[in-house]
């Protein structure tokens, strides 16, 4: 009886440590180069958690790896305001427990009552705009609108990419056709569509851009790119001859989401991870190293004046800086398909070349 109970006293502590061992470590659905090593290295320092990296390099990519797994395989997933109503669907996401994260409240109440128009799926990480950036060794005279900026493109054939991604790059050719950046209309996408087709073989590639030092546009493969506003002052900041646009016709700000797997099995070590994220001074340095706009208010307020007071990276929202809004799941597949489509024929024309 007693070698018997030592064996199941063993065994429960083998098998507890084997648990141990894996909430020790927690796996972060991401985009590549979206958080500082250093705010990991602490965080590893003090809880004893390590944080796995998986990533994806479009809003598109990350459905493709959710929908493989169906939601597993994450305890984090860092998401895009505007996919929380089909991943709450889905049944991909838990509702945070605000109690575990006491401070959630540092966050702006603009971007705390975004994140939760859907429930308490939310905590704010970054937000931002998209907007054109260009190497002005090349173009002396860019592109000040969307509307430009698609119709000029065989100016810069070769020399263009374009997002990889259905809701950032259709919503600014439906801008520059004249139509609202959040239409359902399928002759309005097809429109916006056409402004892209006319012009795939002077367009160089569709793809995110590298933050990496070696990059297309450090190497001047690419001269122009639609980009989100914090990478283009990240590259500004490797690359004197780059600058950024905010295009006059309009733009969509987007917000992301830190937001917890349903299928999670390391909560506990997901909040308090979220919760150091949260703390104005984690917050601040990830901020200035990312360069991105910041939904931590009391980490806004202890930036340098020159960066708060800079319009292109901390716009207001307006008529012209709008959040991008949720639109019906049937509208969303027709962005998707209608993007694979140029991706396609893009992709024929460089094979049909000699």
């Amino acid at each position: 009886m007693l070698k018997q109970r030592v064996v199941t006293v063993a065994l429960t502590f083998i098998l507890t440590s084997l648990v141990s061992l894996r909430a020790a470590e927690i796996t972060l659905l991401t985009w590549p180069d979206y958080i500082s090593q250093s705010v990991l290295d602490e965080f590893y320092r003090q809880s004893n958690i390590q944080v796995k990296q998986v990533y994806y390099d479009s809003d598109d990519a990350r459905d493709k790896l959710l929908n493989l797994s169906r939601g597993h395989g994450y305890d984090v997933i860092l998401t895009s305001r505007v996919r929380l109503p089909m991943y709450i669907q889905l049944g991909w996401l838990e509702t945070y427990q605000q109690s575990k994260l006491p401070n959630i409240q540092h966050l702006s109440p603009k971007w705390h009552e975004a994140a939760n128009e859907f429930g308490q799926y939310c905590i704010p990480y970054f937000w931002g705009t998209i907007g054109i950036l260009y190497n002005k060794k090349y173009i002396s005279s860019p592109p000040t609108s969307w509307r430009v900026f698609f119709n000029q493109l065989p100016q810069y054939s070769g020399k263009v990419n374009l997002l990889n991604d259905s809701r950032t790059l259709l919503p600014m050719a439906l801008i520059a056709a004249g139509f609202n950046s959040h239409s359902n209309q399928q002759q309005e996408i097809n429109q916006a569509a056409t402004l892209i087709h006319k012009h795939l073989a002077h367009i160089n590639s569709f793809s995110a851009l590298s933050l990496e030092q070696e990059n297309r546009l450090n190497n001047e493969q690419i001269w122009i790119s639609m980009a989100y506003n914090g990478d283009a002052l990240y590259l500004k900041s490797l690359n004197p001859d780059l600058e950024f646009i905010q295009p006059t016709d309009g733009t969509n700000a987007w917000l992301d989401c830190l937001t917890i797997s349903k299928a999670s099995r390391h909560k506990n070590s997901v909040h308090q991870f979220i919760n150091f994220l949260l703390l104005p001074k984690n917050a601040l340095e990830l901020a200035q190293q990312l360069q991105y706009p910041t939904p931590n208010l009391t980490a806004y307020k202890q930036l340098p004046l020159s960066i708060r007071q800079n319009h292109t990276l901390y716009p207001k929202l307006s008529k012209n800086v709008q959040l991008n809004q949720v639109i019906a799941p049937s509208t969303e597949r027709y962005f998707q398909i209608t993007y694979k489509q140029l991706v396609f024929a893009h992709k024929q024309l460089a094979q049909d070349k000699p």
